[in-house]
């Protein structure tokens, strides 16, 4: 019997750790204040839970009607995630390709400057009692890797730059074609100036062409 209890006990623990103190901007412009899981782009979770209080009414909310979601651990770190649409790049036989998928997708937003915003993609995500943020991957195909991204104020997806697993010349050339708006910085990309720097370091590096 007591062992019972004791089970009782840490699945209800369990459940309640699952909500977050969270503010969901909805598409609509009207802003949402309460408890909220993390999302996730596991193919059957298709709605965000949230509550306004411990006790509140459970709300499922589809992922369509929300924009933005910004989380506050217990140990007061902030985390923005964004509903975006996502953008593949990729060079094939010389000839350059941007593929959109098919639906939008939650991100984590890690790193801004005047000019650009930086994002990692997994298949789902953690907060720890410590209040870090992880990004989990798992599966195949497309979910098989953690990637970044960046995006642009007057763009309307975020497109895949690098991601852990891809190689080293598959970077160069997303880069390549995502900053062909500036010759001269994709001429340094490809000369492989940045090839021990990471997305923000690129990000930051390509900003200093519009301060």
């Amino acid at each position: 019997m007591k062992k019972l209890i004791l089970i009782l006990l840490l699945s209800s623990f369990y459940t309640h750790a699952q909500y977050f103190e969270a503010k969901l901007l909805m598409v609509d412009g009207q802003i949402k204040e309460g408890l909220a899981k993390l999302p996730s782009n596991q193919l059957l979770d298709g709605n965000i839970e949230f509550k306004s209080s411990n006790k509140g009414e459970l709300h499922k909310l589809s992922h369509e009607n929300v924009s933005q979601i910004l989380y506050t651990s217990k140990t007061g770190s902030q985390y923005l995630f964004e509903n975006n649409n996502v953008l593949l790049l990729f060079k094939s036989f010389g000839k350059e390709y941007k593929k959109a998928k098919k639906n939008k997708h939650w991100m984590l937003l890690i790193h801004a400057n005047s000019v650009l915003k930086e994002y990692s993609l997994a298949q789902r995500y953690k907060l720890d009692k410590k209040g870090r943020m992880t990004s989990i991957t798992g599966g195949n195909s497309f979910w098989s890797s953690i990637y970044f991204l960046l995006k642009k104020p007057d763009e309307d997806e975020a497109s895949i730059v690098s991601g852990i697993g891809l190689s080293n010349g598959m970077v160069r050339k997303a880069m390549a074609i995502y900053f062909k708006d500036n010759p001269e910085f994709v001429k340094r990309i490809e000369n492989k100036e940045f090839k021990k720097s990471n997305v923000k370091d690129v990000a930051d590096e390509y900003a200093k062409y519009y301060d």
